[in-house]
């Protein structure tokens, strides 16, 4: 089976409109400007080694990097912001936590149609590694949920932890 056979890609298939409208409200830019790193992308590296997903335009002609996640429904009672810290738990293969260089993360819990956002938070990445830095490798490991359908493992924070000054922008479904 391919990635693009797998209930999670047809997940984030279904739920990147919902993606581009937060992504062009926050940074003001229209879809058009939103250029994704598919496989055979030829800047598909900036994905594979430094967890880059995207790039937007800015009306000034400036980039920002970013990385995006739409986790389901099920998922929501967590309201956590998750990041893949090993690819493979097993031996602690490092995951994308160790590789980022996003300039932003899009984060977010799609809603029972899975094609809009109960709730979305958009992490401003270098402040927010920065606050975790003088974490040592034990904290993390209380805060790892391992990946049933692979072999990685998550660190998870709740949104309510995050200082408020690293989030470019949020919303929440009254």
């Amino acid at each position: 089976m391919s990635l693009e056979d797998t209930w999670q890609y047809q997940h984030s298939l279904k739920m990147r409109p919902a993606c581009d409208r937060v992504i062009s409200h926050v940074f003001g830019v229209p879809a058009d400007k939103i250029e994704r790193f598919g496989q055979d992308h030829p800047l598909s590296i900036l994905d594979r080694n430094f967890a880059i997903d995207m790039r937007i335009q800015l009306s000034n002609g400036a980039f920002l990097t970013g990385q995006e996640k739409a986790l389901t429904f099920g998922c929501y009672k967590f309201r956590t912001f998750t990041m893949e810290f090993y690819q493979n738990r097993h031996n602690r293969e490092p995951g994308e936590f160790f590789h980022i260089a996003s300039q932003f993360y899009l984060h977010g819990y799609a809603d029972q149609s899975g094609e809009h956002f109960v709730e979305w938070k958009i992490i401003n990445i270098l402040p927010f590694m920065a606050w975790l830095k003088n974490n040592p490798l034990e904290w993390f490991a209380r805060r790892l949920r391992d990946d049933k359908e692979s072999r990685a493992a998550f660190f998870y924070i709740p949104y309510d932890e995050i200082p408020k000054e690293f989030y470019f922008g949020g919303w929440r479904k009254s």
